[in-house]
This record gives structure tokens, C-alpha cells and sequence, in this order.
């Protein structure tokens, strides 16, 4: 019985605790009374007493004060509980001043009063709300206790917001993370004014926030990247809106998790994942790659574009023990150029640098973290992002270093573990791809070449022979085969030994392609025989072999301290006209050839009829050259007319050879061959002479000649010393200066623009003027005409003579005539030899005009009486001869 009495009082609700203060006894006991039969009523007298019994009787549910009290008043008695006790507060007060009874309850944070004297309802029914109240406010901190508790238990960072963004409530690991001494220190604040808060806000910044309070709905799960003092970390993030019963926004809640180890495992399968990729994809490129550089190519791209590095980059090793870019991804050019950069500035005897490393040919990855990678990428040229690491992988196969595969990734530990072993198997097999691949090109090669010269064999010869000659049935253009043969070549081998035949093989390679300029085709045609293929006729040739060809055969070689001399004889066979196919002319070429052994001739054509051309030329071009020692050379005269005076403005100087045999021989007939044998250069310079001489000459016979316009061929242009030897004739005959005029041809800008305008412009600082020839017949170009330093243009006489009858000619005619105008240049008619001519000239406003019609080609004799006028005096004379100097 004592027992179940025991449990019922235990399971009974326990009597709350009311404290009443009032410094008059009988107000105690009249309180005591109305509230002791729900309440257990504790009662004090003062502001003291009340102290000293919460010390020891601490759980109170409502304290009520009177308001006036001798020692301290209620209110401020009330004010005085906070931290001592969490009773509700009610108070008693006898004033009738609403006022200061307001006053009162705001000062001492009361949540009731009565008025003496009291209803004793009234009383019970305030104390009774009080208590309620007391239980709802332990409720609350009970809920706010445990809201806090599990906020702090949470490894997470959490924290809340109000719609300002400023935070309301944050827990212990939000705290820490942002490097906080207490949660209280963030109330109020934004995470920008947070010391640490650049950590916590680095995954959903405030913009990101603003958009799930407009929008109503949360951000899940937001995983970024922060840097730490203890490395890089990753988080995890939901935001998501707090939204009151009637649907307002209140702000917003967010929790943040670290996923370190989480996103470090995925990004690791990853990482492996693309390393696999690459891997395959790079033995599938092997399989199918046809050439090194396609392999390479392949590798490049399949490790940025499937691998998603920032760059790769093949490096081969050369010959001279030095790195050069093999291959690269099309956004990697930079790139690899300042790895090579790097690598060559880099000391190789230091076993821990990248060139060190590789030198040595070790199968390790050489790792440059992210602050080396930079100072070896560089700040300026290479754009790789947020690179941090560089892995470089020698290329090695049977302890031979062939090169360096080069990768850049913004992931630092991509090169580590399981991912650098793939790697390293990757750069092996790219190293046995290499040399598999050089293996096969070096029996491609000494099936179609040469082993001891490289040069083509004999197969290789007419295969490109064939393509040469494919499409050119009915081009003008000539193609010679040349063979060259090295007779009693079996001495030197039987002297001195193979290895010196070898030796002197070698070094006759190298001259005769020395020799042959881009296009030409030089092959090893059997075992002392060498075949030439060239485009070239049967003058060009000859002159070609006289000049070069035998010469630099015929000057000594040095083998192994033996100075060798040489002789060799050459057979030739030109298309079409010797074959139509590669093995007619390799055929015909080799019967030449044995032919020249036969007759003990240094060269001999195929065709008899071409050898009698030949000949004939040869034999030409020597009495041209005897013509030019011996001065049969002379000059004529052709006048150049004013259209509107009809005055004698300038005479052409024309060449003429007074041959002892032939008599006077034609331009026509002599003129190809000082071309096609280089003679036309010092002709030109004989021409130059003699007519800067004929009008110093005039000049001292007191007349007034005019300019006499000479013609420079594209070869003498084309010579380095052509200004210079200009000066030369003007220091030999100063009375020639501003007398003079050159003529050239279009031509002689088809090859080398800049630098004959170069010339012509210095020419022009002498005082010379300078047209151009059979304008109009050449290469025209308005783009380049422009620039040219020229004072004239010559219409060609095939205009002229065709204008009267043929509308397009006459068309051609005014055209160069108004262009001529329009650039501010003088324009001269060539080959006038009709009146009807000269009219229709004059009409179109031609300037000058030359020809038949205004007059022949005559000696200086002839063309003197032109221009003869009345002799200056004595004294000018003798002043002239003085300062003239032959």
C-alpha cells in the first residue's frame, strides 16, 4: 500500500513553485492563502531575501513582486532575475497611473500585473497564465536546446540566413571551417565579412543564394573545390528557402558537407578512366597509324580531346643529340615549344631535373608540380588554363632514348599510382611503335635508295621520271637525262681499297647535287654511274656541262689523305624527241653513253642530228666569244621621235656583229645563243661601255646628243655586281652621266621583285632613266607597276603593227597608252612604220615613237648629223677634254 502510494505521488504532476515579495507580512499570508492550494507559495520580504533563497531554490515558476518596496522596487527587483532564475515575472502595483505602470512592466520585463486591492479570481487566473507561460517557455528552450545540440552534433557546416543574407543562427562546424572563435561572432554578418568566409561562400556564392529566395526552391547538392591551408578540399552544398505557415519567405538554411574523400575516390576513377581511354585509344592508333607523324598526330589528340589533358606533345630525339617537336595538339604548338625551351636551357648532368632524368633514359615519369610547371610553361605564349602539372615520359626501347612524350594536366596527381603506371606502359609502346616503324622505313628505303649515297636507285629513277614526264606530250618544255659514268673506277677501288671507293662515291654524290637546282632528280644509276633529270634543251645543257658539270667533276678529291682526280663521261637523251617513256630514255641515255666510251668524248647525245645541233651551237657561241675579244662587236643607232615637235628626243642602241666569215649577222641569229651561254652579261657590259663612250664623245665634239637608251637583259640585272659596274662606267666617262637610259623587260621581274627594283633604284640615284621594254608581251602586273622606279613604257611593235587592221590591238594600244598617262609615265610606240601608223599614234596621244618610218638603225656617223648643232667655245672644250679621263 505504501508502495503503490509511493508510485502515485511519483506519477502525480509536481506543484509548481510561486515566489511572492512584499514588505508587508499580512499581504505574504493573504497571497499564501489564494494561490497555496495550487501552488507551493514561497514568500520574501525584500530584494535580499529574494537573492539568498533562489541560490538555493533555483526551480521557480513565477515570482510576484510588489512594485513599491523600501529597499529596491519591484520592477527593478524583476529587471535583476535574468540569469538567476527563468520564472515569469508579475508584479503588484497599487499605482493608477497607467504610465508608470507601463514603465514599470517594460523596465522589469514582466508578463502580468494586479492592482491592490486584488479580486481573488483575477489573481488565480493571472498566476495561472504566468505558470502556463513558465511551461511553454521550458518548451521552447527545451526545443531550441535540443535544435541546438543537433545542429552542433552535425559535422556539417550549417547555417541559416535571414532575406538580407546575413546570418541568423550557425553551428559549431561552421564555425570552425570559418575560422570563428564562437558561433555568436557570425550572427548578423554576410560570409564576405567573415575572415574564413571566402571558404564557406566558395561553392554557393550570394548570388546563387538570391535566386532561392526569388525562386522558391532549393540548389542540391552544389559540390566545388576550395584551396585550404591543409590542401584542396571539396564540398558539397544544399540551400534551400525557409518559408513561413502563410507562405512568406523568411530566408533561407544551407548545409555544407566536406566530400574530400568522397570526390578525391571518384575523381581517382575518373583520372584512371581517361587514362585507360587514352591508353586504348593509342594502341588502336598504333595498329592502324600508317607513319610516325600520323601516330604521333593521333597520340596528341586522343590525350586532350578523350584524355581531357591541356596539352601533349611528341619530342624526338635528332641526330645531333638535340629535342625537336615530332607532333602536337592543334592547341599545343605553344605549348610544346616552351617545353623544348625549358628542356634545352636545363642542366643535364643534374639527375633530378626533367632533361637530367631523360637523359639518362630511365622508365620514370618526371613530375613538375604546379609551381615548377609554371616556371617552365612560362607566364606569356602559352594558354593551358589552370595548369599544375607536367609529366614528361621517355620514349625507350631497348635502353635507347628516342624521345620525350610530353603531358600537361590541371589535375596535380594525375601522373601518381595506378595512372603514371598506365602512362609509362603508354610511352613504351609508343617507343616500340617507333621502332617498328623505323625498321619498316628502312626497308622502304633501301628498296627504293641507295644505301651508301641515299640517292633514288634505279627503280625509284623511273618512277619519278614517269610522273615527270606524264601530261607533257605537248609541252614545249624539254626533259634531259643525264648519265654520268666514272671511268677506270675499278683502279681506285683496286689502289686504295673498297672502302675509298666508297668514300669517293660519297663525296661525287654530294657535288653533283650540289649542282642540280630544286626539281631536278639525282639517282645512283648503277655502281659508278649517277643519272641526272632535268628540264632543260640541248643548248641550255651543253653550256650547263661545259661550264659546271665538268668543271667541278674535274677538281680534285680528298680520300682518306689521298688527293683523287677524276674523269667521267656523260650520255644524254632529251624528250621527246629521244623517247616518250622513262625506259626509252634511260635506254637511249645508256646507249649515248657507251657511244662517248666508244669515240673517247666527253659527252655525246643520242640523236646524230642533235649532236650536229649541238655542235653547230658550240661552235657559235665559240666565235661569239672571239667576236667579243677581238671587238667585232659594233654599234647602231635608232631614233626615238616627239609626236607633237617631231623632235629627236633619244636613240636606241642596237647591237651588230660584223662577223669575218659571214659578214653582218642578224640579232636574231646570234642574240639566243649569248642568252642560253651567259655571254649576253658581258656583251651587256660591252654595250654599256661602249655607249656611255660615244656620247662622252659627242659631248667633247661640242654637240648636244641625245639619251641613248641601252637594253639590259634579265642576266645581267640578275648579277650582284651589275650596280657597281654601272658606277664604274660613269667613273670612266663622267660627260655620260644623265645621259644614258636603260631598257628592260618584264621578265626580269618574274623571280626576284624586291630585289631588282632594289637595283633599279640605285641605277635611278645615278641619273639614269629607266622604261620597259615590249610592254605589254610579259608578265603585267598593275600591283607591281606601280612600285617600279620607271620613267617610260615601250609598246611592243606586234601592237603597232597590227593596230590599223585588228580593233583588240588598237584596244591593247590606247589601253597601255591611257595607263601610261595615268601613272605619270612617258609611252613609246615601237615598230611605227607607216604613216597611218604615226596619225592614229598622235590622235591617241602617244608620246614618242620609233621605227622604220621615222628612221633606221645607223652607225654613230649617221646618226650624228641628227643632232649637230653650232660648237660651244674653245675654252669649254678644253675644260671638257681636261676633265674627261679614258
Amino acid at each position: 500500500m505504501d508502495a503503490l502510494a509511493s508510485s502515485d505521488a511519483a506519477d502525480a504532476p509536481q506543484r509548481k513553485r510561486v515566489l511572492v515579495v512584499d514588505d508587508e507580512p499580512q499581504v505574504l499570508l493573504a497571497m499564501e492563502d489564494v494561490l497555496g492550494e495550487d501552488y507551493d507559495v514561497l514568500k520574501a520580504n525584500s530584494a535580499a531575501q529574494v537573492f539568498d533563497l533562489l541560490k538555493s531554490e533555483s526551480d521557480v515558476a513565477v515570482v510576484i513582486s510588489d512594485q513599491r518596496m523600501p529597499d529596491m522596487n519591484g520592477d527593478e527587483l524583476l529587471g535583476r532575475l535574468n540569469g538567476a532564475c527563468d520564472a515569469t515575472r508579475m508584479m503588484m502595483t497599487g499605482y493608477a497611473d497607467l504610465h508608470a505602470v507601463i514603465r514599470a512592466v517594460n523596465r522589469g520585463r514582466i508578463f502580468a500585473y494586479v492592482t491592490k486591492p486584488w479580486e481573488r479570481d483575477d489573481l488565480r487566473a493571472a498566476v495561472r497564465k504566468c505558470a502556463e507561460q513558465f511551461d511553454l517557455q521550458r518548451t521552447l528552450e527545451r526545443e531550441r536546446q535540443h535544435l541546438h545540440d543537433l545542429m552542433n552534433s552535425i559535422p556539417d557546416a550549417i547555417y541559416f540566413k535571414d532575406r538580407d543574407l546575413r546570418l541568423t543562427r550557425v553551428n559549431h562546424a561552421f564555425a570552425a571551417r570559418a575560422h570563428l572563435e564562437s558561433t555568436d561572432a557570425a550572427l548578423g554578418k554576410r560570409l564576405s565579412e567573415l575572415a574564413g568566409g571566402n571558404i564557406v561562400d566558395a561553392v554557393t556564392p550570394e548570388r546563387a543564394e538570391r535566386a532561392v529566395l526569388l525562386e522558391r526552391r532549393p540548389i542540391a547538392d552544389v559540390t566545388g573545390e576550395v584551396e585550404t591551408e591543409e590542401g584542396r578540399r571539396f564540398y558539397s552544398t544544399t540551400v534551400a528557402p525557409v518559408v513561413a505557415r502563410g507562405g512568406s519567405v523568411l530566408g533561407l538554411v544551407a548545409v555544407s558537407r566536406d566530400v574530400t574523400a568522397r570526390e578525391r575516390t571518384e575523381r581517382a576513377l575518373r583520372r584512371l578512366t581517361q587514362i585507360r581511354t587514352v591508353l586504348g585509344g593509342v594502341n588502336a592508333a598504333i595498329v592502324q597509324a600508317e607513319t610516325r607523324e600520323e601516330l604521333f598526330r593521333e597520340c596528341c589528340r586522343i590525350a586532350v580531346e578523350e584524355g581531357e589533358l591541356l596539352g601533349a606533345a611528341v619530342l624526338l630525339r635528332t641526330d645531333d643529340e638535340r629535342l625537336a617537336a615530332a607532333a602536337c595538339h592543334r592547341d599545343s604548338a605553344a605549348f610544346s615549344e616552351r617545353v623544348l625551351a625549358a628542356l634545352r636551357s636545363g642542366d643535364a648532368t643534374d639527375p633530378w631535373s626533367p632533361l637530367g632524368a631523360l637523359a639518362d633514359g630511365r622508365r620514370t615519369v618526371v613530375r613538375v608540380p604546379s609551381g615548377e610547371a609554371k616556371s617552365v610553361l612560362g607566364a606569356e605564349g602559352v594558354q593551358l588554363g589552370p595548369c599544375v602539372a607536367l609529366g614528361m615520359f621517355p620514349l625507350c626501347f631497348h635502353e635507347e632514348l628516342m624521345g620525350i612524350l610530353t603531358l600537361a594536366s590541371e589535375q596535380e596527381d594525375l601522373f601518381d599510382g595506378e595512372e603514371g603506371r598506365l602512362l609509362r606502359d603508354l610511352a613504351h609502346n609508343i617507343a616500340f611503335a617507333i621502332d617498328h616503324f623505323d625498321k619498316d622505313e628502312r626497308l622502304k628505303f633501301l628498296a627504293c635508295y641507295d644505301d651508301l649515297t641515299g640517292l633514288p636507285r634505279r627503280e625509284l629513277l623511273l618512277d619519278r621520271v614517269g610522273q615527270l614526264l606524264a601530261g607533257r606530250a605537248s609541252v614545249v618544255e624539254r626533259i634531259a637525262l643525264v648519265i654520268v659514268d666514272v671511268t677506270r673506277f675499278r683502279h681506285v677501288n683496286d689502289t686504295l681499297g673498297r672502302g675509298a671507293g666508297d668514300e669517293l662515291l660519297r663525296q661525287l654524290a654530294r657535288r653533283l647535287a650540289g649542282l642540280l637546282d630544286r626539281g631536278d632528280t639525282l639517282a645512283r644509276f648503277d655502281g659508278n654511274s649517277f643519272a641526272l633529270v632535268m628540264a632543260s634543251n640541248e643548248g641550255e645543257l651543253t653550256t650547263w656541262m661545259e661550264r659546271e658539270l665538268f668543271p667541278s667533276l674535274g677538281a680534285p678529291f680528298m680520300v682518306r689523305g689521298t688527293e683523287l682526280r677524276i674523269t667521267v663521261r656523260a650520255g644524254v637523251a632529251i624528250f621527246p624527241s629521244d623517247g616518250e617513256t622513262g625506259e626509252e630514255l634511260l635506254r637511249n641515255a645508256e646507249a649515248a653513253l657507251a657511244n662517248a666510251r666508244a669515240r673517247g668524248q666527253r659527252s655525246l647525245f643520242y640523236a646524230p642530228s642533235m649532236n650536229a645541233r649541238v655542235s653547230e651551237k658550240l661552235n657559235l657561241a665559240t666565235r661569239l666569244r672571239r667576236a667579243l675579244e677581238e671587238e667585232q662587236f659594233l654599234l647602231h643607232y635608232q631614233p626615238e621621235i616627239d609626236l607633237r615637235s617631231g623632235a629627236l628626243v633619244a636613240v636606241e642602241a642596237l647591237i651588230r656583229w660584223e662577223d669575218p666569215e659571214r659578214g653582218l649577222v642578224s640579232p636574231g641569229d646570234f642574240i639566243p645563243v649569248l642568252e642560253e651561254t651567259g655571254l649576253i652579261v658581258d656583251v651587256g657590259q660591252w654595250v654599256l661601255r661602249t655607249a656611255a663612250a660615244q656620247f662622252a664623245s659627242w659631248k667633247r665634239a661640242r654637240l648636244c646628243p641625245p639619251p641613248i637608251a641601252i637594253n639590259v637583259s634579265a642576266l645581267q640585272l640578275a648579277e650582284r655586281g651589275f650596280v657597281r659596274s654601272v658606277e664604274d662606267v660613269f667613273g670612266r666617262y663622267p660627260l655620260a652621266r644623265g645621259g644614258l637610259d636603260l631598257e628592260i623587260t618584264e621578265s626580269v621581274f618574274l623571280y626576284d621583285l624586291a630585289n631588282s627594283i632594289e637595283k633599279l633604284k640605285a641605277i635611278r640615284a645615278l641619273g639614269v632613266r629607266i622604261a620597259i621594254d615590249d610592254f605589254g608581251t610579259g608578265y603585267s602586273s598593275l600591283g607591281y607597276l606601280n612600285r617600279l622606279p620607271v620613267d617610260a613604257l615601250k609598246i611592243d611593235q606586234s601592237f603597232v603593227r597590227r593596230m590599223a587592221d585588228d580593233p583588240q590591238d588598237m584596244s591593247i594600244v590606247t589601253t597601255l597608252i591611257s595607263l601610261a598617262h595615268a601613272l605619270n609615265l612617258k609611252i613609246v610606240a615601237e615598230g611605227v612604220e607607216t604613216e597611218e601608223q604615226a596619225l592614229l599614234l598622235k590622235l591617241l596621244k602617244c608620246d614618242l615613237i620609233q621605227g622604220y618610218w621615222v628612221g633606221r638603225p645607223r652607225s654613230a656617223g649617221d646618226i650624228t648629223a641628227l643632232f649637230a648643232r653650232e660648237s660651244p667655245s674653245q675654252e669649254s672644250a678644253d675644260a671638257t677634254d681636261h676633265a674627261e679621263t679614258e
